[in-house]
């Protein structure tokens, strides 16, 4: 089987793999500590400020707090950042008060409730049986959720279950919500923002919500088409350009024509 057929199907990794609180200790948030998720911040949360207009946000699986600390100058009033034992209160840029130590591979519960709950690239790092309990902890929070997993080709530190956007669509339908696919079209190739969040950056919406709101229904309206691509994923991981130059010519002229597509939808 070749390795982008390999890729395609859902990125299960077999035991043993390291622990989460291995792979993500002082030494990676030295290097990748807020400034790295602070240019993606700077332009999606007006993005969805301007959908949700949230007054209390929670970060799941919120690292050094970069986003929270970006809602909170678009108007957060309230915020609260959870992520594992492993995170060193010394290495976060919102208030120590406003961090709870979770284990986030296990069902969690909150006594209260929030305008919109964020997570980030985090469901990809879970243990393949956390993904339905994970799911019932984060809708408990809030009618509509900001979420964003790794899929298949994309790799990274510690990633397990790596799936494409219909496994994760399937888990919150079963909860009643709707996928709102309103953020990517923006950001879709914007410098600025680091290219997973092109990809992968979703809007999770209950129904009853989703009915009150005219461009929540028409967004619904095209919910299915989801399975993107983005090209800096397949050139960073097959390096595509070298592959194009060394195919065949007949197969060389289809793959320019499905690269042309690429471009025009980035």
């Amino acid at each position: 089987m070749s390795r982008i057929a390999t890729a395609l199907k859902p990125q299960l990794v077999s035991e043993p793999v390291p622990r989460i609180h291995d792979a993500y200790d002082q030494e990676y948030y030295a290097v990748n500590g807020p400034a790295e998720n602070r240019g993606s911040a700077e332009h999606v949360v007006p993005l969805v400020s301007s959908l949700i207009h949230p007054r209390s946000v929670v970060d799941v699986g919120c690292g050094s707090g970069a986003w929270l600390n970006i809602f909170q100058q678009h108007g957060a009033q309230r915020i609260l950042g959870l992520d594992g034992h492993n995170v060193d209160p010394t290495w976060l840029c919102i208030p120590k008060g406003c961090f709870r130590a979770v284990g986030l591979s296990q069902p969690f519960e909150l006594a209260e409730f929030f305008d919109l709950p964020i997570c980030l690239e985090v469901a990809e790092h879970l243990p393949v049986r956390s993904p339905r309990g994970f799911m019932r902890s984060l809708v408990r929070l809030a009618p509509v959720v900001l979420f964003s997993a790794a899929i298949p080709l994309q790799g990274g530190t510690h990633h397990v279950n790596e799936q494409w956007p219909a496994y994760w669509q399937e888990l919150f339908e079963e909860h009643g919500y709707r996928i709102l696919d309103l953020i990517r079209k923006e950001i879709w190739s914007m410098p600025e923002v680091q290219f997973w969040y092109w990809q992968n950056i979703l809007l999770f919406v209950r129904d009853d919500l989703v009915a009150t709101r005219a461009n929540f229904q028409e967004a619904a309206s095209f919910a299915g088409d989801l399975i993107l691509i983005h090209r800096e994923i397949l050139e960073r991981q097959f390096g595509l350009r070298s592959l194009l130059r060394h195919l065949p010519g007949s197969t060389l002229r289809a793959a320019r024509q499905i690269a042309r597509r690429l471009s025009l939808a980035a």
